[in-house]
C-alpha cells in the first residue's frame, strides 16, 4: 500500500478516488470518517488516497497530476439557476446540482 494523494476537502478526495477507480487502480481513503471531522485542535488530520498495490503508485500519481491539473485551469462559473459561484472543477453546482450550461453545450 502506498499513499499517493492528500487534500482537505473530502469532495476533492472523493474526485481523485474516481479518477483512479474509473482507470482500474485499486484504492480507498484514509481518515475519511475520523471522530474529529478532519480537524484535532488547530492541527487537521489529512485525508489520505492509498493505492492498494505499491506498484500502481506511480501511475496513479501520473493520472492524478495530468486530471486534476486539467480541471484546475478551468474558470470559475455561475450556476444559471442558483446564481451560486463553483470551481471550475465542478460539472454541476455544489448548492443546487444544477448542470453548468457550458458543460451541457459542449455535450
Amino acid at each position: 500500500m502506498k499513499k499517493v494523494y492528500t487534500h482537505e476537502n473530502l469532495t476533492m478526495l472523493q474526485t481523485a478516488k474516481g479518477l483512479l477507480e474509473n482507470s482500474g487502480v485499486d484504492c480507498f481513503v484514509k481518515n475519511e470518517f475520523h471522530a474529529s471531522g478532519g480537524h484535532v485542535g488547530l492541527e487537521s488530520v489529512p485525508l489520505e488516497l492509498w493505492v492498494h498495490n505499491s506498484a500502481d503508485a506511480e501511475t496513479a500519481i501520473s493520472l492524478l497530476e495530468s486530471e486534476l491539473s486539467e480541471q484546475s485551469d478551468k474558470p470559475a462559473w455561475i450556476c444559471s439557476k442558483c446564481k451560486e459561484e463553483n470551481d471550475g472543477s465542478f460539472e454541476t453546482c455544489w448548492k443546487c446540482q444544477t448542470e453548468n450550461a457550458a458543460t451541457e453545450q459542449a455535450s
